[in-house]
């Protein structure tokens, strides 16, 4: 692996170049580890910084993935999901593969409460789980629901089903329309650690508002999505 140092295209960008053409030539195929940025750095005979940066443009280009305390892997082709369907689909025929990590009842904070629309403290229930898909973590999700509309709710009613399911199978609560903000949010600590990726690594933070036919908040939720696994587009119609 060689680079040119007199050449006027920086080093990081050149190391990027030779590690893309490995990717798309099938030299490396789907899943193969990259030796560590030392030992890319020694073949490269640069600095461990400039490797670190040309393998977090490949990251975002979608080429590669990292995993926390595993490594470096070339990813493979990301799939396209309609940004609406990821929300709002409510097949009963599909599975909705999660894993719980909390569930509570317990009194609201003042900033979900506000969310909610609710009183302060009001009871409320806080889930906390992963979204999987082909076994790989793609996004965090932090939901609250009012307990006075979802009384009796247990572990086992979410286990592997959507929110909106329960809602409306469950509880037979009429669904309205939801509202979806988008931003950008760094993943670090035990965020970082569930979704396994490297601390540091951006995210999107997907922040929902689904309404009742009443127009009534039934459901709040907060999503941080990996951005290497799945490529999400909307279509607007004429």
């Amino acid at each position: 692996m060689k680079i040119d140092k007199h050449n006027h295209v920086p080093l990081y960008r050149q190391v990027e170049l030779v590690l893309e053409e490995k990717i798309k030539s099938k030299q490396w195929d789907i899943g193969y580890q990259l030796p560590t940025e030392q030992e890319l750095a020694d073949l490269f005979d640069v600095s461990t910084i400039t490797v670190k940066r040309a393998v977090i443009e490949l990251v975002n280009k979608g080429y590669l993935y990292r995993q926390r305390g595993k490594g470096t892997f070339v990813a493979g082709s990301t799939n396209e999901q309609d940004i609406n369907v990821f929300f709002s689909k409510t097949t009963e025929e599909e599975e909705h593969p999660h894993e719980l990590l909390g569930f509570s009842i317990e009194n609201a904070e003042n900033v979900v409460a506000e969310k909610l629309e609710l009183q302060p403290e009001a009871k409320i229930i806080k889930i906390k789980r992963l979204k999987i898909e082909n076994d790989v973590p793609v996004a965090l999700e932090y939901s609250y629901l009012p307990y006075d509309q979802c009384p009796g709710l247990t572990p086992n009613d979410i286990n592997n089903e959507l929110i909106y399911n329960i809602l409306r199978n469950k509880f037979h609560i009429l669904l309205g329309r939801a509202r979806l903000l988008i931003k950008p949010y760094i993943a670090l600590g035990e965020m970082a650690e569930w979704l396994q990726v490297e601390p540091g690594t951006p995210v999107f933070e997907w922040e929902r508002f689904t309404y009742t036919k009443q127009g009534k908040v039934i459901e709040y939720s907060k999503f941080y999505v990996r951005h290497d696994q799945v490529t999400y587009y909307t279509e607007i119609h004429f």
